[in-house]
Order: structure tokens, then sequence, then C-alpha cells
């Protein structure tokens, strides 16, 4: 086994892509057929229990318009025009004149209850009494035998007023329903009128399936206890002892002859009749014998396509590393130069492109860090040579301007003896390196002590200074000499531009956990993406413009990229640097 494992380990790339390819291939191929089988078989199962529930349907339809017709034949008797009119015939004198009136009367009622039920799929109506007969449809009437229709009346006679349902005629002259008119006269039944309806049972069958399949024939067998009633006229009659035989579940498929039936039983619930449908099938199985050479076709021809892509892919896919290696190399062998190849991986998205991208990256930063470690280098030294150049004994400095503000306060020139103690105050707290706690508050201190010096310079009148720090930023920490450089920017550029009062107005406030600091003054203008072209060096830093770059460099090492300086003019009066730092800058100085 180890060997096995460390000959596939050194099989070439392109070969184990190829073997995994082949793998996945036939896994995916098994999976198909069984998953393919499955779903038919599943289909197979949910078409029957869809076309079973349509079936129901059908029938509860047709059981509903039974009900309907029962309905009807109960309000025909109920009718008060009706009844008055076979009173009158039976407990009056009557005319040839008075029998015509009460036909009319009575025609005229059942062809309204006619047009009313018709939907029903009735033939006609007709209500017969001992004079005459009166029919909703005259003409359909007469293609009925007329001892079909006391067939009917006599079957309703023995039904006492009831509803009384015909089958003997339904697959010649359709399925009739006869109902006794009846009242009470000297304690006895009496029957005054016999309502017959014809209802078509083609026509029934129909309208009842038609949603069910809209190009073929569903066909009904309809049994009363036990003995056929009614079966389609498409229906052969050999086959229906043969299907009810063979239908041993609630649905199944049966074949007759070359043609094959999805079939279902079930009850007519309103005269308790039950039925067998039979809904053509050969279509169905025809299309899912199709649908499997199909679909075996297709994962055969896909397993031969996949196999050509594959090998087009993988030599596609070696090529790409292949290229990627050629870099390493080239990079390898010159840190100096990013390697070039005759491909562009820019507008790639894959891994491969993800690849060649993320090691271009790496290549670049790279070259960067190396260029950033030789300027660290030099910065470094160069800020070694500074602090030389700074540390000139700070003791003396201190002692001395302790001594010219002892001398001027013994003149009493006020002036001088501020200035002098502002000036020590500032030199302890630029020049000390030991206060690594340094917090806005500081920050402040400095920057009001040198405020005091430029006023004494500049004299009152000419430098107004205001500040509104909100209370709860006072702790936060900051980098010190953060603010006071903007200060000094702010009176350096405005003294030089105007010759009025010079306004500086310095905020701060916290927003969303966030820290800003403004320093805004009059009479300068900031150029526009100031801190952007220092960065590229498209404008050469001076003076100043380090100490801007310099703020903004350190604010972004310490918090990060999101924070820093902002340089931008509030109008064409206005010039506004601000600072942005975090609430919480704890664990980050």
């Amino acid at each position: 086994m180890n060997l096995l494992k460390q000959n596939i380990k050194n099989i070439q790339l392109k070969n184990k892509i190829a073997l995994i390819i082949t793998l996945v291939v036939a896994l995916t191929a098994i999976a198909s057929l069984i998953g393919s089988e499955m779903l038919l078989h599943s289909s197979n199962k949910l078409l029957y229990q869809a076309l079973a529930g349509s079936l129901n349907y059908s029938a509860e339809d047709i059981s509903n318009k039974l009900t309907n017709i029962e309905s009807m034949t109960n309000a025909i008797i109920s009718n008060q025009s009706i009844k008055k009119g076979l009173i009158s015939l039976m407990d009056e004198p009557y005319s040839q004149l008075s029998i015509q009136n009460v036909d009319n009367t009575i025609t005229s009622s059942l062809v309204d209850y006619y047009q009313n039920y018709k939907n029903n799929d009735i033939n006609y109506v007709n209500l017969y009494n001992q004079h005459f007969q009166s029919s909703s449809y005259q003409a359909k009437s007469s293609n009925t035998p007329d001892e079909i229709h006391n067939a009917v009346i006599s079957a309703a006679s023995l039904n006492s007023g009831y509803a009384c349902w015909v089958t003997d005629y339904c697959n010649s002259y359709g399925l009739f329903l006869g109902r006794d008119s009846r009242r009470v006269q000297n304690l006895n039944f009496e029957t005054m009128g016999t309502v017959v309806v014809n209802v078509d049972m083609d026509k029934l069958i129909r309208s009842s399936t038609q949603s069910i399949l809209q190009d073929s024939e569903v066909q009904y067998i309809i049994f009363d206890n036990k003995k056929e009633i009614y079966h389609s006229k498409s229906l052969d009659t050999q086959y229906i002892s043969y299907i009810d035989q063979k239908l041993k579940n609630n649905y199944d498929i049966i074949s007759l002859g070359s043609d094959r039936f999805f079939c279902i039983r079930g009850m007519i619930e309103n005269n308790h009749w039950e039925y067998i449908c039979l809904v053509p099938y050969t279509y169905v199985d025809h299309t899912l014998i199709v649908t499997r050479i199909f679909s075996l076709l297709i994962l055969i021809s896909a397993v031969i396509i996949a196999s050509v892509l594959s090998r087009t892919m993988i030599k596609s896919i070696t090529k790409d590393f292949d290229r990627l290696v050629d870099k390493m190399k080239k990079f390898g062998t010159d840190e100096s130069k990013l390697p070039v190849i005759d491909y562009d991986y820019d507008n790639r998205t894959d891994e491969i492109g993800v690849l060649h991208q993320q090691f271009d990256q790496m290549a670049v930063q790279i070259q960067k860090l190396i260029q950033q470690n030789y300027i660290n280098e030099i910065l470094t030294k160069d800020a070694k040579l500074k602090s030389l150049e700074s540390q000139i004994n700070p003791h003396f400095l201190y002692n001395a301007l302790e001594s010219v503000n002892w001398r001027a306060k013994a003149l009493g020139a006020k002036d001088i003896s501020d200035m002098v103690k502002s000036l020590g105050d500032l030199l302890r707290a630029t020049l000390s390196n030991k206060n690594n706690n340094f917090t806005i508050a500081h920050e402040l201190a400095i920057v009001n002590d040198y405020i005091t010096i430029q006023k004494i310079r500049f004299e009152e009148e000419r430098l107004v200074f205001q500040e509104s720090i909100h209370k709860e930023i006072l702790p936060v920490r900051i980098p010190q000499m953060t603010i006071q450089p903007l200060i000094d920017n702010a009176i350096n550029y405005a003294m030089e531009v105007i010759t009025e009062t010079c306004y500086i107005h310095l905020t701060g406030f916290e927003k969303d956990h966030i820290v800003h600091i403004l320093v805004t003054n009059n009479g300068s203008q900031f150029e526009n993406d100031l801190l952007s072209k220092l960065q590229s060096g498209s404008i050469k830093p001076h003076g100043i413009g380090i100490g801007l770059l310099n703020i903004h460099q350190r604010i972004q090492l310490i918090y990060g990229s999101d924070y820093g300086l902002k340089l931008y003019n509030l109008d064409e009066e206005h010039a506004v640097a601000e600072i942005i730092i975090p609430e919480d800058t704890e664990d980050l100085l």
C-alpha cells in the first residue's frame, strides 16, 4: 500500500486529474442511472396519485349533479303553482280550456326548471298526470318510447314519493329519475302526478371528466349492486368483466389488447354506485420508454463529451501551472524584476487566475518590503542623527530658561516671563520621551503653551484662538505632537497671506466611537488631494508638508488605514485639518 501511495503521488499532475475525472464520470454515470430509475418510479407513483385524485373529483362531480337533479324534482313537486294546478284537475270540474291553462302553467314551470338545471346534463323534464303530459323539451321526450316512461312511472309509484333512479336504460336512452307528487286525502296518500327526468349519461361523463385529459377520452363503467348499468360507448363490452376481475386494488394499469389504461375504482356516493374509470395510458407508457432510451443515450454522450473535454481542460490547466512554475523560477533568480510571461491573467477569475494574481501581488509586496526595509534603514539612521542634534543637554536649556524667567519676573516683564515659561514647558513636553500615556489633555497643554508664545510674538489682536474640546475625549490617548504642528501650520500659512486678524478654532468631539479633532483657520487654503500628492511624490514635501505627512502616516501606522489626517477647505476663506482616531486607543498605543 505504501508503494502504491508513493507511485500515485509521483504521477504527473495531468494524469492525476485524468484519473480523478474518470472515477467521477463513472460514479456519476452509475448514480445517474440509479437516480433516473428512482425518479421514474416516483413520478409514476405521483402520476397515479394525481390521476386518482382527479378521477375521484370527477366522481364527486357526477354525484353532485345527481343530487342537484333530485333537489330539482323536490322543488317541482313542492312548487305551489304546479301543486295548485294538479289539485284543480283532481277536485274541480274541468273543461278543455281549464286543462289547457293548467298544462301551460306546468309546462312553463318545467321549462324554467330545465333552464336552471340543464348544466346538470338533463335532456328533458316531464310531468305526467291523469289528463295529460307536460314536457320541458317535447322534441327530445318524443324520442323515448312510451313504455320506458311508463316503466319509470311504475317504479316511482312504489317509492312513496321519494326519488327513484331507473338504471335499466343507461346504455340506450340514458338515466331516468321518477318522483310522485302526492297529497293526503282521507288519511291516505294520493298521487297527483309523476315527475320524470331523463339524464344524458354520455354527456354527464364527458362534462365531469373533461378537465382530466385534453386529447384523450376518459371511459367509465358503473355498477349497481355488482351489476353493470352503464359503460362508455367507446369501450368494448367484452372487456367489462375482465376489467372488473383484473382490478384488485383501488388503482392499477391494465392492458386491453394493444392499449394500456390507468384504471381506478371508486364510489358515487349519492347513489352508492360503484364505478371503474379508465384513462388511456398508452401514450404515457410510450413516453416513459422513449424517455429511458433518450436518457441512456444522453448519458453515454455526456460521458464521451466529458472525456474529450476533460483531456482538453487538463492540458489547459497543466499549461497554466507550467507558466506559474516558470514565473516562480524567474522571480527566485532575480527578485528585482517582476517575471513577464506571454499570457495575461488579470482578467481571469478562476482559481488558476487567482493563483497567478496572488503570486504577482506577492512579488510586488516582496519588492515593496525590500524597498521599505531599505528606506526604513536610511530613515532610522537619519532619525539617529537628528536625535543627536536635538539632545544638546536639555537640562542646560531648562535651567537657562528658568534663570531668564526669574530675571524677567524680577524686572516686572510679565510678557517675557510668560513666553519663557511657556517655551520651557513646550520644550519639556516635546523633548521628554518618558511619558507613554500621552492624551488629548496633554496635547492641549502643549498647544496652549505654544499659543501663549505666538500671541506675544504677533501681538494679541493679530491672533485669536478658540478652543471647543468636549470633556469626554480629554482622556483619549493620542500620538505625541499631533495637534500642535497643525496649529503651527495654520499660523504660519495664514500670517503669510493675510494682514488682518488670524482666527484659529480648535474643536474636538466623539461620534459613533470615533474621535474627530478639527483645526480651522482663515486666510489659507489647502491644495486639492494634498496628502495623496505628498505620498505619491508629485509634490515634494518641505517645511510643514513633512509634518502633515508625518502625522498622517503615524496615525495610520498605529490605528490602521481607516484613520488618519484629512485636509480640506470649508469654503473660500477657511481651511480645515481634521484628525480622525478611534475612541478606544488604550491597546493600540
